[in-house]
C-alpha cells in the first residue's frame, strides 16, 4: 500500500480556472518537513517522489506516494542489432 505524503494537501481545480491550471494545493510546512525527514530516513537512495493526488470519500484531498516502478530493463547484445 502507497504511503501518505504528510503536509501535502491537493485542492480540486477552480472551474473557472483557465485549461493551464492542473489544481492547486498547500503544504503545511511543519507536518511536511517531518514527514519528508522520515522518508529521506527510509529511503536514503530515492532521487525522485512521485505522487498521486487523490480525493478522500469525505471529500478532502491528499496525496500518497506513487510507488510503481518498471521492471529492469532488457540487455541489448550484439545479436539483438539488425544490421
Amino acid at each position: 500500500m502507497a504511503e501518505m505524503i504528510g503536509g501535502f494537501y491537493p485542492k480540486p481545480r477552480n472551474p473557472n480556472a483557465p485549461d493551464w491550471v492542473i489544481c492547486k494545493a498547500s503544504i503545511n510546512v511543519a507536518q511536511f518537513r517531518e514527514w519528508m525527514q522520515t522518508h529521506l530516513k527510509a529511503n536514503p537512495e530515492e532521487e525522485w517522489i512521485n505522487m498521486d493526488l487523490l480525493v478522500a470519500k469525505s471529500g478532502k484531498g491528499y496525496a500518497k506516494i506513487d510507488d510503481w516502478k518498471p521492471e529492469g530493463k532488457p540487455e541489448v547484445t550484439d545479436e539483438d542489432i539488425p544490421f
